[in-house]
């Protein structure tokens, strides 16, 4: 399959389906708001019955001024979608990940702004985010 040719809103609903596939499989129950408030793409029923908000991503993303205090969850994978490798998902409150990726990246200009982003997160964050690992 060409992935080159997808709008950005084909690969946000490829992403959305196969993590609520896994999601699913690994026992949380799925909500889809009506709209995306304040950055809910989805609420989890953990299963332990914890509900939380979740903003789905493409990739390891946090920003201080629109997620930080807020306690929303983080859900995006590790690496761009391949024909031929599964992808690693992680579940993480946002507040962790931001103060983890401020303690790597909080010196760095792109970090002043109180946001960072990568594409596939490097060895040290993804030690880090290991205990947030999908599991199915």
């Amino acid at each position: 399959m060409n992935t080159a040719n997808l709008t950005s809103n084909l690969i946000e609903a490829a992403n959305r389906a196969e993590a609520t596939a896994l999601l699913i499989r690994a026992n949380y129950k799925v909500y889809r708001p009506e709209a995306d408030d304040n950055g809910e793409d989805l609420v989890l029923r953990f299963p332990t019955g914890e509900l939380v908000p979740v903003q789905l991503k493409g990739r390891l993303h946090v920003e201080q001024q629109k997620y930080y205090g807020k306690d929303i969850w983080m859900l995006f994978p590790c690496s761009p979608w391949s024909t031929t490798d599964r992808r690693t998902w992680f579940l993480v409150p946002h507040d962790d990940l931001f103060i983890f990726m401020k303690g790597c990246h909080g010196h760095a200009d792109g970090f002043a702004a109180g946001k960072w982003s990568v594409r596939t997160p490097s060895k040290k964050q993804r030690e880090f985010l290991m205990q947030y690992e999908l599991k199915v």
